[in-house]
């Protein structure tokens, strides 16, 4: 069975998904943005150990693929927020149920006394 343009469009949007979740920071600023921190030092107050420099690349990145919509206003000093787009709303619906997945396997480890890691 030969490929179709439609699989390789469905494989590369899967790509830039694993992309996007598998960077901390990328996830980091997606949820930051799903949670009203809109400008550049907001997000970076809202999560330590992120530097200007890969604040920009990851915006950029969501960006290029659809998922940040970047507004600048014309202001002194001049003034820029990001927003997600209906793409990224999607994607932050899809993180939140990780985080509660992952809080839910945090808990059931916590009740389970005799869980190790092999």
């Amino acid at each position: 069975m030969t490929p179709t343009e439609r699989d390789y469009r469905q494989q590369e949007a899967f790509h830039r998904l694993t992309d996007v979740l598998r960077c901390k920071w990328t996830v980091a600023v997606l949820d930051a943005l799903g949670q009203g921190i809109n400008r550049p030092g907001q997000i970076l107050r809202a999560l330590p150990g992120l530097t200007t420099k890969v604040l920009y690349e990851r915006v950029h990145k969501l960006e290029r693929y659809g998922l940040v919509v970047r507004r600048a206003y014309p202001e002194l000093p001049p003034r820029v927020e990001y927003e997600l787009t209906e793409r990224g709303q999607q994607l932050i619906e899809l993180i939140r149920q990780m985080r509660a997945f992952a809080q839910a396997w945090v808990d059931e480890v916590a009740e389970d006394a005799s869980f190790t890691e092999k």
